[in-house]
């Protein structure tokens, strides 16, 4: 993720459009930093927003039609923020990390030395991959020497130019990062406005990430089965807000047990599977407000909530302000 991909394997996977360059590699009329490549292999769409020198966004998108492994290099340090959105792990190995997968909606912050930025990605066929990076310059994380254990460790490593992460188990993708990567995303803002806002989500997913860290190697431990199921019960989580399941239901679905249930969820998203719910509902509640014209009754309702009375008291508990003051854009 977020390399300039090299070497023999990929200039093969390009030829093999067996078209003129601009033909297979357009920019988006509309969308100018996004480049679309169609091959007889499948499509990449890959888009990158430069916020300020040494600091930028980058989301690519990869459907293919054959199984592709692709070795990317890189001429200096690298410093990523990076997650991967998919429903499925991505091979991803470079000498930063010690498993050689980036798993299913998860992500860290990796630090690369010029002589180990390079890295071996492969995709299988016909599935989709979502990924979504962010590269850092070392003097942004460099301010919070001494704040904690964690980023110290991290600190140290890039200080003696050792590749490192800052977590040594990846972070699991819970509604606050999700929900800050869909503003990021979904910006409408131009100009400065716009290069503001986003810095401000950048600085709200290394906090994320970090708090992430901080709690990846306590607690309970689960399968790879189990935690498949757990991820699983999140999905179905986020696709009936407005008429939940009960913990029996959901542990019913995936065939375990209700402790088991509790406890990974607790594990795998460091949080209850209420609180999950409640956060992925105030999340979806807030973007509404702000982005549609659907009436506070009606986002109550989507949100499922009966009484629009108990809706505002939760929304109100969890950004400390009530819907038809965001809806006013009035926030005192």
């Amino acid at each position: 993720m977020g390399f300039t991909f090299q070497g023999s394997d990929f200039s093969e996977f390009l030829a093999a459009a067996d078209k003129p360059h601009n033909d297979w590699s357009q920019p988006d009329q509309e969308t100018p930093n996004l480049t679309r490549l169609l091959t007889p292999k499948g499509e990449i769409t890959y888009e990158e927003y430069s916020v300020k020198d040494n600091l930028s966004i980058l989301q690519g998108n990869y459907q293919l039609n054959d199984d592709i492994t692709i070795y990317g290099k890189g001429d200096s340090y690298l410093l990523e923020l990076h997650f991967n959105l998919s429903e499925g792990h991505i091979y991803y190995h470079n000498n930063a990390i010690k498993r050689e997968i980036a798993p299913a909606m998860s992500g860290n912050i990796t630090f690369l030395s010029p002589e180990e930025n390079k890295a071996k990605i492969a995709f299988n066929k016909d599935i989709s991959y979502h990924t979504f990076d962010v590269h850092l310059p070392l003097s942004l994380l460099a301010n919070y020497s001494g704040e904690s254990n964690t980023m110290d460790t991290f600190l140290n490593n890039t200080r003696k130019n050792l590749s490192a992460t800052l977590s040594k188990e990846e972070v699991k993708v819970n509604p606050k990062i999700y929900s800050t990567i869909q503003a990021i995303k979904n910006c409408t803002f131009d100009g400065l406005t716009k290069k503001i806002f986003l810095e401000s989500k950048i600085y709200e997913l290394i906090a994320f990430v970090h708090e992430g860290s901080e709690s990846s190697d306590q607690g309970y431990r689960l399968t790879t089965a189990d935690e498949e199921k757990i991820k699983y019960a999140a999905l179905l989580i986020r696709e009936n807000l407005n008429s939940p399941f009960t913990i029996m239901e959901l542990a019913r679905q995936l065939g375990i047990n209700q402790t088991k249930l509790k406890s990974g969820f607790k594990a795998v998203f460091g949080t209850t599977v209420f609180g999950y719910l409640q956060e992925t509902r105030m999340h979806m509640a807030h973007k509404l407000l702000l982005d549609t014209s659907l009436t506070i009754q009606q986002i109550s309702s989507m949100s499922g909530y009966k009484s629009i009375s108990n809706f505002s008291t939760a929304f109100k508990q969890t950004y400390s302000y009530p819907p038809n003051r965001l809806r006013s854009k009035v926030l005192y």
